[in-house]
C-alpha cells in the first residue's frame, strides 16, 4: 500500500471592510487572545468565489447585505512569521472593501458566537489604535485611503 504524505493545512478566508460615515465596522471578541477586533468574514467554501464568500459571511456574521467591491489587501499568514499570534494554521486572507446595500444595522448571529462581544463602528482615524487580529491596522488604513503600495501583507 502506498501512503500519500499529508498535505499541509492552508485556510482561505475573506474579510470585509464596510465603511460608513468615515467609520469601519469591526466585530469585537473576548477569548484567549484577550479583547480584540476582527473584520467580518471567514472561510471560503469549495466552489465559492471570493466575492460570494464575502457576501455570505458578512450576512451570517452581521445580518448585513453587502456587495464585495475591490480587493484591499491580501494577508499571507504563516504562523512562524507572525509569532503564532493568529493561530497555528497557515492562512491566506483576502480583504475586500464591501458596500452595504441598505441602511440596516448589524445584529448578532443566530446562534451567537460564544466569544463575540458585539460590533463597533470604529472611526477610520482610530483604526490604528485598536487591537485588530491579524494586526493589519496600518496596511488596511493605507488600502482604504488608496495609499497601499504592495497589497501583500506577510508579517506585522
Amino acid at each position: 500500500m502506498r501512503l500519500t504524505p499529508e498535505l499541509p493545512r492552508i485556510s482561505v478566508s475573506v474579510k470585509a471592510a464596510i465603511v460608513r460615515d468615515d467609520a469601519v465596522l469591526l466585530l469585537s471578541y473576548d477569548d484567549e487572545a484577550g479583547f480584540h477586533y476582527n473584520l467580518p468574514g471567514g472561510k471560503a467554501q469549495v466552489g465559492e468565489d471570493l466575492r460570494q464568500a464575502v457576501n455570505r459571511k458578512v450576512a451570517l456574521e452581521t445580518g448585513l447585505q453587502v456587495v464585495a467591491r475591490r480587493l484591499l489587501c491580501v494577508v499571507e499568514y504563516v504562523p512562524e512569521s507572525w509569532k503564532g499570534e493568529f493561530g497555528d494554521v497557515q492562512k491566506v486572507q483576502f480583504n475586500f472593501l464591501a458596500e452595504q446595500v441598505d441602511d440596516a444595522e448589524p445584529r448578532m448571529p443566530e446562534p451567537p458566537d460564544p466569544i463575540q462581544v458585539g460590533f463597533e463602528w470604529v472611526p477610520l482615524e482610530r483604526l490604528g489604535d485598536v487591537y485588530l487580529l491579524p494586526r493589519i491596522n496600518r496596511p488596511l488604513s493605507a488600502a482604504l485611503s488608496g495609499e497601499l503600495a504592495d497589497p501583500f501583507v506577510d508579517r506585522w
